[in-house]
């Protein structure tokens, strides 16, 4: 993915900014039963110790910016999600989304930032059309800015943002980013930090390795968001495990399957996704 071009952000006259929606600058976390420390507004897959969003100082402004990172738990590499999702009241319709950014990108890897809008039901802006990939390491806060799809005459009356890393087919520890100040606004786009760069259709690789044992990794990509249902089967067509049950926005993922306490032999993996579906033949090996 190629940035386009990269400026200092400087805020025009002209931009008419629609307010902080809630917690956007990371001032505010709690701490859970469980002693996971998570941004209110925000849920995460923080399981303590395995800790992949967290505070980070210094901030843009005030004490806390939000940082996510990637994981490496061994055999597994665990993405560092955040998403919130609220109710909020805007004057009008955003046309971008904005956030100062710091990041630490690997070579290859990439974070993602995902924007949604909604009015009750209807569709005001979909995450496929507003899936933001970065690709470059910013050892200073940068203002990135986004151009918002917007595909109804409606104004939003919630919203949804996830901040992640590790999505990739191949995530690499060391990838974080670290967000503060979010915002929409109104207004011509005064810079675009980072192309869209997403999957023009829907695709299932061949898992890897392949024989296995015990664990592989299946490889998939969305080219819009989609209810997507992943299983393993036997050859006599019984699921034997669920890998993907849920909503995920476009772009590529990664599914795997540990099968310690499977005997060797030939299973099915198989994904559907909209009108999509997929079926690859698995080979474990002992």
């Amino acid at each position: 993915m190629r940035i386009i071009n990269l400026l200092c952000f400087i805020v025009l006259l002209s931009s008419l900014s629609l307010g902080q929606i809630p917690n956007a600058g990371f001032e505010n976390w709690a701490t859970d039963v469980d002693g996971n420390n998570n941004p209110v507004d925000w849920e995460t897959i923080n399981s303590f110790p395995d800790v992949s969003v967290e505070p980070f100082t210094p901030a843009h402004s005030g004490s806390f910016a939000m940082k996510v990172k990637t994981l490496d738990l061994g055999i597994i590499k665990l993405p560092g999600i955040a998403i919130m999702q609220a109710k909020y009241s805007f004057a009008q319709t955003p046309t971008k989304f904005g956030a100062w950014v710091r990041s630490t990108i690997m070579p290859g890897d990439t974070a993602i930032i995902i924007v949604a809008l909604m009015k009750g039901d209807t569709v005001i802006a979909a995450t496929g059309d507003c899936t933001f990939k970065i690709d470059s390491s910013y050892s200073q806060y940068t203002y990135l800015e986004f151009p918002i799809a917007i595909v109804s005459s409606k104004i939003p009356d919630s919203l949804y943002v996830m901040v992640t890393t590790g999505l990739n087919p191949n995530p690499q520890v060391g990838t974080e980013i670290i967000v503060d100040d979010i915002a929409f606004t109104v207004g011509s786009v005064t810079n675009v930090s980072a192309e869209r760069n997403l999957p023009g259709e829907f695709l299932l690789a061949q898992n890897y390795p392949n024989p296995f044992n015990p664990e592989t990794a299946i490889s998939y990509q969305l080219s819009v968001v989609s209810n997507v249902k992943m299983g393993v089967f036997d050859l006599l067509g019984r699921e034997v495990a669920r890998l993907v049950d849920e909503t995920l926005p476009a772009g590529e993922h990664r599914a795997t399957w540990n099968a310690a306490g499977f005997p060797s032999g030939v299973y099915l993996v198989h994904m559907s996704a909209g009108s999509f579906s997929a079926t690859r033949k698995l080979v474990l090996l002992r």
